[in-house]
């Protein structure tokens, strides 16, 4: 039995790790949040951008509601967009979102996608998304509002 307690947390601490190193190795690389290009908002302030993301403000000037989309937990440029803008770890995060759904406070949590590419396919497609991609995959289907170095 001590075995497997020994055994579960060095995986736990292996996988731990591992995510760590996939999230310090994207903090050089410049990770942009970015919109539909049809849509008109300005640049965002980081403190804005926070907003949007955890659900405190869910509606474009004109009303229409926001979609946030996130990349999976394995991602490196989520790591950078946790730790950057929400100031928070992957833990918090899930934790805020469990409480926030719970109380009424959001209707659900953002969105994950797997990819860069399906984060771009989306955002592409949905003029009220907002997202993050890093710098090198931005090309003019969508428009930067915040670029975080």
């Amino acid at each position: 039995m001590r075995r497997l307690i020994l055994l579960t947390t060095l995986m736990l601490a292996l996988i731990t790790g591992g995510a760590l190193l996939l999230t310090v190795s994207a903090g050089s690389e410049e990770i942009d949040v970015v919109v539909n290009k049809s849509n008109n908002i300005g640049p965002l302030s980081r403190a804005e951008v926070r907003r949007i993301f955890v659900g405190e403000k869910s509606s474009w000037p004109g009303g229409k509601h926001i979609t946030v989309l996130m990349l999976a937990p394995d991602k490196p440029e989520r790591g950078v967009i946790l730790r950057e803008v929400l100031k928070m770890n992957e833990s918090d995060y899930t934790k805020y979102f469990l409480q926030a759904a719970f109380t009424g406070h959001v209707e659900a949590a953002p969105k994950d996608l797997p990819s860069a590419a399906q984060m771009k396919a989306r955002l592409a497609a949905n003029p009220n998304a907002i997202g993050y991609l890093k710098k090198e995959d931005v090309d003019d289907s969508i428009r930067v509002v915040l670029k975080l170095p």
